[in-house]
């Protein structure tokens, strides 16, 4: 995760693992090596930082927490169109304390998981980015969802994560902005 990142010399990039049962992830793994930060977790939880158990996510307000967002390019014609992206981003700029762009999405899901960030906004379709992240979240008390409100499973066009009593509010405003859940549908099956 993060290797353009990595390959910039940013340190913002990491190793990510996961294992999948019947296209639910189960067990994760984000290793940020230039950071010295270890993420694990096994379904259900609890959530290991650095090989310690963290505490469960809190209930938080959008007001009050940070939230991530994926890449952006407004000529983006993919899965959720750059247009569409914008207006997520102008949306919640105005209602959350701040807007983070760290250019990976292991680590926005593992700062997730950590209550570093109220939630993450992943706007990608990749397994092999999104699933350890998706069980880190979960096992610290967290709910991660596709933009359409459903539980996130491989297969799924989109990740939002976030703390009990943020997800909700990011979902209402990620709907409002995409289309409903029009996006995942449309580009349900979609390998590009």
């Amino acid at each position: 995760a993060g290797t353009i990142n990595y390959s910039a010399g940013l340190p913002m990039a990491g190793i990510l693992l996961a294992l999948v049962q019947d296209g639910v992830p189960v067990i994760g793994l984000t290793w940020l090596p230039l950071t010295g930060q270890r993420f694990a977790a096994v379904e259900g939880g609890p959530l290991l930082y650095n090989g310690e158990p963290a505490e469960r996510l809190a209930p938080a307000r959008l007001e009050d927490v940070m939230i991530a967002v994926g890449s952006f390019d407004i000529d983006s014609r993919g899965r959720v169109p750059g247009a569409r992206r914008l207006a997520v981003i102008t949306e919640l700029s105005r209602r959350v304390a701040r807007l983070r762009m760290h250019g990976s999405t292991g680590v926005d899901l593992a700062y997730t998981a950590s209550g570093s960030l109220g939630g993450a906004v992943v706007f990608g379709h990749h397994p092999w980015d999104n699933a350890a992240g998706v069980v880190l979240v979960r096992a610290a008390g967290g709910l991660a969802t596709d933009f359409a409100g459903e539980r996130w499973k491989i297969g799924s066009g989109s990740v939002l994560a976030a703390a009990p009593g943020v997800h909700g509010d990011i979902l209402d405003i990620v709907q409002s902005a995409t289309g409903q859940s029009e996006t995942d549908a449309r580009f349900e099956g979609d390998s590009s």
